[in-house]
């Protein structure tokens, strides 16, 4: 064979072996994964439950689970048991689903390890000031860590504290006392306990009436809670809502004869959401109720000790927070924080306490809470003041008559006897006729609440507050006898002409 041919395919040969090798080291290459950062946060949450994990140095263990901090109850961990090996670094925060208060959230606590070795971390769903009871819930999670670890230093509070630094002059007034509290003038019942319903906005409503009740009219009422959570309208209940004194005043839930409050044996509280199942004897019945500032802010210090001094105990939202729940007694010092969930009443102030003042707190959780069921807190901590409000009670043994018209615009009502009470009520016992008008166009069909029957009249006894309306029909609206749907043609038609005829 000629020497140039095999010094050519000598070439070519080499050639593949060495596009193979480089192919080879190609691919080799592309195929060795390249190192990866490793995640700082091992996040977990109640599926995990049982479970296990390994946490590195330099990684944090988030664990999260639902909670209810306007209950008083919250994850805490369990008493550790041998040599430290896990560590929580702060306080546990709540991430709430809405902006109502009692609403539920989501608890974050979050943990690091000490040094290298094997724990069970096992946390309870319980109030941290009843050790001795059961706790609600449990989560347990073996947690393997591996080092190396330093030493460190001790975790440091974070996040904002929530206070609110206040001048002399926004805290003090010439027309105030330096201190004052209600329940040193005999104007405080006894501290009631809402459970593991979010109801604390119904708590914070009553409560500021039934101090009233027993400030202003020497009344020592137990109102119920239960009323406004199963009645109310706005789709409230034991997971949040919000200050709900127009049922104390003048909002008739459905079926009910009347507005005002009721006695706590006529709804007793089951720290649940059951039926409202109406009507209901209405007490009592406030004629007002004001913002001291603003609904949606922390009111100036100098308005709501105006507020308390004058009006009465003033209702208010505040942020709860574990250090929160904790509070064994004396001046609150958090840390706190921002974004309010809870309802409390505040039934006065102390500027002598604290650095520089502090707001006697009234809480829903019990006596066993805190200070006999109270706290000092200082002004503007943890949001405290955030859309404080009052109630306007005038005592009166006389009951209130509310008419109403369906459509407005379609007859008259017509009273006899007219009012024989203050500001239009009656006195208990009057007998009240009730006479129904038509308009033109129109006809009387029926009456509905506290009176009933066809007949344009009708009488009701004024022995609670009630609430009566007067129905009419359009004469253009068909017979429901003789047109099929008639009674949703009929609706829609005095809807889009109510002024027909």
């Amino acid at each position: 064979m000629d020497t140039r041919r095999l010094f050519s395919i000598g070439l070519i040969l080499l050639g593949v072996a060495l596009g193979g090798l480089l192919g080879f080291t190609s691919v080799a290459s592309a195929q060795t994964p390249s190192p990866q950062p490793q995640d700082q946060e091992i996040v977990v949450t109640a599926l995990d439950d049982g479970g296990k994990v390994y946490l590195t140095a330099g990684q944090t263990l988030v664990v999260r689970l639902r909670a209810n901090p306007s209950t008083g109850y919250g994850w805490h961990v369990a008493e550790p048991t041998g040599e430290e090996i896990l560590r929580q670094t702060q306080e546990g925060e709540f991430q709430a689903d809405s902006a109502l208060l009692g609403v539920a959230a989501t608890q974050v606590l979050r943990f690091e390890g000490v040094r290298e070795g094997q724990t069970t971390l096992r946390l309870e769903y319980r109030r941290p000031w009843e050790p001795g009871e059961k706790p609600a819930r449990t989560f347990q999670l073996e947690v393997q860590t591996a080092g190396p670890f330093g030493d460190s230093r001790p975790p440091q509070p974070q996040g904002d504290s929530g206070e609110m630094q206040s001048s002399a002059s926004e805290v003090s007034s010439s027309e105030l006392p330096p201190n004052f509290n209600w329940c040193d003038l005999d104007g405080c019942t006894p501290v009631k306990d809402q459970g593991q319903c979010g109801s604390c906005w119904a708590f914070g409503t009553v409560g500021s009436l039934e101090l009233d009740l027993l400030i202003k009219g020497g009344l020592t009422a137990d109102l119920s809670e239960q009323y406004l959570v199963s009645c109310n309208l706005d789709g409230w209940g034991c997971n949040g809502g919000w200050w709900a004194h127009d049922y104390h005043g003048w909002k008739v839930p459905k079926g009910d004869q009347g507005a005002g409050a009721l006695l706590e044996a006529a709804f007793p509280y089951v720290a649940s959401d059951v039926p409202c199942d109406p009507p209901h004897p209405h007490e009592y019945q406030i004629v007002s109720w004001h913002f001291v500032k603003d609904g949606w802010g922390v009111a100036p210090i100098v308005d709501i000790k105006k507020a308390i001094y004058e009006q009465g105990p003033v209702a208010s939202a505040v942020c709860v927070s574990s250090a929160f729940q904790s509070y064994e007694g004396g001046v609150f010092e958090g840390p706190g924080c921002t974004i309010v969930n809870h309802a409390v009443v505040l039934v006065g102030w102390d500027d002598e306490q604290g650095d520089s003042g502090v707001w006697l707190l009234r809480n829903s959780w019990g006596s066993e809470w805190g200070d006999g069921g109270y706290m000092r807190i200082p002004y503007g901590l943890s949001s405290v003041g955030f859309g404080a409000n009052y109630v306007v009670y005038v005592p009166s043994s006389c009951f209130s008559l509310t008419v109403e018209r369906s459509p407005e615009e379609a007859g008259s009502v017509t009273l006899d006897p007219p009012p024989n009470c203050p500001r239009g009520q009656y006195e208990p016992g009057t007998e009240v006729q009730l006479v129904a008008g038509d308009s033109a166009g129109w006809h009387f069909t029926g009456w509905s609440g506290a009176a009933a029957g066809d007949r344009p009249s009708a009488t009701v006894v004024m022995d609670s507050h009630k609430s009566v309306t007067a129905h009419f029909r359009s004469d253009l609206c068909p017979s429901l006898l003789l047109v099929p749907l008639g009674l949703a043609f009929c609706r829609f038609y005095q809807r889009r002409h109510p002024r027909a005829g």
